[in-house]
């Protein structure tokens, strides 16, 4: 059966590990300039040869001349034939002419300049030529020689194969090429080790991120390259966001946990005691009990996961235009019949001059939802359940500064201490008790949903008209005019 590849290993191997990347593009750049140097170093070497040799051939030039003149016109001895190839290691042929151009010695077959140079007195001429199909170096030189036997001046010309020239410039590059190998090697052990050296604080990066866990988040404080200071500051944020994501969920847990005990608790107290209501209208009576239980317990859900889900909501999510207006008249009528079931009188009031004034970036749900329970806490605490005025108003204020849009929720109840307005926005945080029908969570989702469209949530001064009145403020959005 097919083993799948564990999750931290998963793609571990399709990657090239630094130090080998590092490693071989070093290398190669390496061998590139080897190859580079020892194609110099072979022209270089070439030169050499070829500087040496056309000394040499015209140091031979003028020993030519003098043995001819000395011997009248004779060939060379074999002695000093045998001498001059032996010093050069490749045959030598020679012609000497005189100044009417009639031969006088050597081998009458005598290689042609192609480029036809012109012959200056006493300066060397040199070019290559081929003699009898072999490549052969030549130099022409003319020489001034006061003898009756030459009449003047005496041309010259030697010429000598170029396989001992080749072998010393290969001889030259192979001399080269081990000292440049042995530098190249020893490069690439010095680059190894110092790669090795120099990734040593990513190695040591990589054991600190190792010994990180969900309970040791801790930001890396250690010393690292100036190059590695932007992945570990990103490291560090990564961190931080992790660990604030794992406080609020272990909040949201411990949370969830200690208001959800109860409920239960009085969910089963109430189910065991309708089991044994002794007759109909005392089971009816308690089942009633049983089904408020249990709205309490789903509505004590519910917004416990609302709160968490506009927690770990991102901005980036909250940037399109909704009109707030439509918002707030839509959360006003869907209380409209349990308003006046209870005789509460619900009204709405649009301040803004044009529908731009009410638009804000965000998201209608978690907007609605703030509005919600706006409503719903004035409902409850608001009113005295058997009548009341609640008044939602909507006002846009435009400003050079900032432009933004200010909902406020009023009802005429015996409103709340001006000390307590930060208490109230706590979790669970409730000024009195409701028989239970209350989470202390309403205003908390509130603040929450301001917050997190760039605005603010807070319960207002009593002015003339007493009551309570809670206010939230969000920033218009940036729509351009039609």
């Amino acid at each position: 059966m097919k083993q799948d590849t564990p999750p931290a290993r998963r793609g571990a191997g399709h990657s090239m590990s630094l130090r080998l990347r590092l490693f071989l593009l070093t290398l190669a750049t390496l061998i590139i300039l080897s190859v580079i140097a020892s194609g110099v170093r072979y022209r270089m070497a070439q030169d050499v040869s070829n500087t040496l040799y056309d000394d040499t051939l015209r140091v031979v030039a003028h020993a030519v001349a003098r043995e001819v003149m000395l011997t009248k016109g004779d060939v060379l001895a074999d002695a000093l034939v045998d001498s001059l190839v032996g010093a050069l290691g490749d045959p030598i042929f020679y012609q000497v002419a005189g100044a009417d151009g009639r031969f006088v010695a050597g081998y009458s077959d005598a290689p042609i300049d192609p480029e036809g140079k012109s012959l200056p007195g006493g300066e060397p001429v040199f070019f290559d030529a081929s003699y009898y199909e072999a490549p052969v170096r030549v130099v022409l030189l003319r020489e001034f020689i006061a003898d009756p036997e030459f009449d003047g001046w005496t041309t010259v010309q030697v010429w000598q194969t170029v396989t001992q020239r080749h072998a010393l410039s290969l001889q030259l590059l192979v001399e080269a090429g081990a000292v440049l190998l042995f530098v190249v090697l020893g490069g690439v052990a010095m680059v190894w080790f110092g790669i090795i050296r120099g990734l040593r604080p990513l190695t040591d990066l990589r054991e600190a991120v190792l010994l990180r866990s969900p309970d040791e988040l801790r930001p890396i404080r250690r010393p690292v390259p100036r190059e590695v200071g932007p992945l570990v500051a990103a490291m560090n944020a990564l961190f931080k966001r992790l660990a604030d994501a794992f406080e609020r969920r272990d909040a949201f847990i411990a949370d969830a946990a200690h208001q959800l005990r109860n409920p239960v608790a009085s969910i089963q107290a109430q189910a065991e005691a309708a089991a044994g209501a002794p007759d109909e209208t005392e089971l009816r009576h308690r089942v009633d009990h049983l089904v408020e239980a249990a709205r309490h317990a789903s509505r004590l859900t519910a917004q416990l996961l609302s709160l968490d889900r506009i927690t770990e909501k991102t901005r980036e999510k909250l940037s399109a235009p909704v009109d707030l207006g439509e918002i707030a008249s839509a959360a006003g009528r869907r209380c409209a019949p349990r308003a006046l079931g209870a005789g509460i009188e619900i009204s709405f009031e649009d301040h803004c001059h044009s529908a731009r004034e009410r638009m804000v970036a965000g998201d209608p749900v978690m907007l609605g939802e703030a509005v919600d329970n706006l409503i719903d806490n004035a409902m409850r605490y608001g009113t005295s359940g058997t009548g009341g005025r609640i008044v939602i108003s909507l006002e846009g204020r435009t400003g050079t500064a900032s432009s933004e849009v200010i909902l406020s929720v009023w009802d005429d109840g015996p409103g709340i201490p001006e000390s307590a307005g930060e208490i109230i926005f706590e979790r669970f945080a409730r000024l009195r008790e409701d028989g239970g029908a209350g989470c202390g969570l309403g205003l908390p989702i509130v603040r929450a949903v301001a917050e997190r469209h760039g605005g603010t949530a807070r319960l207002m001064p009593q002015d003339e008209r007493g009551g309570t009145s809670f206010e939230i403020r969000l920033p218009q959005a940036p729509i351009p005019a039609p």
